[in-house]
């Protein structure tokens, strides 16, 4: 499959129609990802004992891949919604006036500067054609930093609803333990949703224009084979047997990927200007003949193993930023009365 998303921004519309949705990563490279990550988190200090352990990681881990399973519902609700979330085509912001580094953190402000710049200098970007585009998806390069970090702050609010609820006198009453199961549920559905799109942003094809072979110029004979989004996807993984097992057992990369925990946005903008630079090699290793040899399995190695870092950090910086205050604590407590 392939992405609901423009070829190109510059590209003619009439080929963007017959693209169709795709994941990143196939739903076992989601799942090694996650695991990798909650490796890395097992070393924060304090992390809950849960979190190290099955059945909880398994879960969490199968979670990971329900972005993709939303796209089996083919609503244009759902698609518009959920589809953009997956990617940033980074060259498409340049017609809006935008890099990936001046886009606005949050998606409404991002949106208002899209539509601002559309209207501005409609020449430079060409419209979309509503009764083709029924999702309304077409006309964006993509919202995958906002998704990803609009899912790390889920997951902080989850995490503190839950040390609220166990620092209570009364943790052990049965009430309080049925809140506490659902807390953790819903900690356990913010983790896989966060480590899907961490995951996407690690997968260099989220972000690029050119997602499922190179268009445009094309000076140095880049495939254009759409097949290759599903190629890195599944079947190289599969051909080099990147399972988690075999990723486990490399040296831990142990340099640090979130600075700040209360606002990770630099972080993450810095995790897609890592894959982004890797767009052009990977290119060059499909046509070499490479990606299927020794340097092709390195590459995605290097990949999965980078998202992993990058998501066992977020998932740290949403629990260290999730410490409850005593004020928190007692506007909780206050909310909880009116029940």
């Amino acid at each position: 499959m392939i992405h609901a998303r423009s070829v190109s921004f510059v590209a003619a519309v009439c080929l963007v129609l017959a693209v169709a949705p795709a994941p990143a990563w196939d739903a076992a490279g989601h799942r090694t990802i996650t695991l990798l990550a909650l490796d890395r988190l097992a070393q924060t200090k304090d992390c809950p004992d849960w979190l190290k352990a099955d059945p909880d990681r398994q879960k969490i881990a199968w979670q990971s891949g329900e972005p993709d399973r939303w796209r089996g519902t083919r609503t244009p609700t759902l698609k518009h919604e959920n589809d953009t979330d997956h990617y940033i085509d980074v060259e498409d912001l340049e017609p809006f006036g935008l890099t990936l580094r001046t886009m606005p953190m949050l998606r409404r402000e991002y949106v208002s500067a899209l539509a601002l710049a559309r209207a501005k200098s409609p020449d430079k970007i060409p419209a979309v054609n509503p009764a083709t585009d029924t999702a309304k998806t077409l006309g964006y390069p993509g919202f995958l930093p906002q998704a990803i970090m609009e899912h790390h702050d889920k997951l902080r609010s989850s995490f503190n609803t839950l040390r609220i609820l166990e620092s209570l006198p009364d943790a052990a009453s049965p009430r309080r333990q049925l809140q506490i199961d659902q807390a953790r549920a819903n900690i356990r559905v913010e983790m896989g949703l966060l480590s899907h799109f961490v995951g996407d942003a690690a997968q260099p094809l989220h972000t690029t224009t050119h997602h499922h072979g190179w268009v445009g110029d094309n000076p140095k004979g880049y495939t254009t084979d759409r097949g290759i989004h599903r190629r890195i996807d599944g079947t190289v993984i599969e051909l080099h047997a990147l399972t988690y097992a075999a990723l486990a057992a490399m040296p831990a990369d142990t340099t640090p990927r979130v600075a700040d925990h209360a606002n990770p946005w630099n972080d993450v903008l810095t995790h897609i200007e890592r894959s982004f630079a890797k767009v052009e090699p990977l290119y060059a290793l499909e046509k070499s003949g490479d990606l299927d040899k020794q340097p092709g399995k390195d590459f995605i190695a290097e990949r999965l193993r980078d998202g992993a870092t990058m998501l066992g950090d977020l998932y740290a910086s949403a629990w260290k930023a999730s410490k409850p205050s005593a004020q928190e604590i007692e506007d909780y407590l206050k909310y909880e009365a009116r029940d």
